[in-house]
């Protein structure tokens, strides 16, 4: 089965009126889903910024972002047409689209401040431990400033089938090969980590020589 049908199966039956949004995003809690959005808010500069939020599902961080009275320029992209649609409807003045990110880029040339992928690759889809530095690669490359995502950590003390969990030293080798300056960020929740990559000033001038020269 495909990795977009297993998401969808996974994801979209749960979409029931009235349910709550973290039950439908399979997150524990309410609050275990904000304090991710807080981790994000906390360690980048958020405001005047372009935002991509990669497998943003119902919309929840522009909702917290507007809490937060954060202007940003928000785009949401998920895999699932039917978490768009509901996104939009929560929140009309959002920017969400409907596009595998990883088969097809919908974005060209064009790039963000931030991207962030809270739960993205948390999902078993059967690859995704060779899937993830193929997927992060385009992600830093759709970033100016920063790349920011979540993981589920393999220390967590219960863990779901369904679910894959990281080392955060094995995502560190991961990430380093993108030229890029890295935190890990693992103390807001037992069973979860953020990685932050931001990156070097180097690797943005050589980016812009070469854009210059062509």
């Amino acid at each position: 089965m495909s990795r977009e049908k297993i998401i969808k199966q996974h994801y979209e039956p749960r979409i029931l009126p009235g349910r709550p949004h973290f039950e439908i995003l399979d997150w524990a809690d309410a609050q275990s889903q904000r304090l991710r959005f807080e981790v994000l808010a906390a360690n980048v500069g958020l405001a005047g910024k372009s935002l991509l939020d990669v497998g943003c599902g119902l919309g929840d961080l522009y909702g917290f972002l507007l809490e937060r009275g954060l202007t940003v320029d928000y785009t949401g992209v998920d895999i699932s047409e039917k978490m768009i649609l509901h996104a939009r409807q929560a929140h009309p003045g959002g920017h969400f689209l409907a596009a595998d990110l990883f088969a097809k880029n919908p974005f060209g040339r064009k790039r963000f401040d931030v991207a962030f992928c809270s739960g993205t690759f948390n999902l078993n889809v059967g690859n995704n431990i060779s899937f993830l530095p193929t997927a992060l690669r385009q992600l830093f490359g759709l970033s100016r400033r920063a790349l920011v995502f979540n993981l589920l950590h393999r220390r967590a003390r219960r863990q779901h089938p369904h679910c894959v969990y990281y080392e955060p030293g094995e995502i560190l080798k991961i990430v380093k090969r993108f030229r890029c300056k890295v935190e890990v960020i693992d103390d807001y929740l037992h069973n979860d980590f953020t990685v932050v990559c931001r990156p070097l000033a180097s690797s943005r001038v050589s980016r812009a020589a070469k854009r210059k020269k062509t």
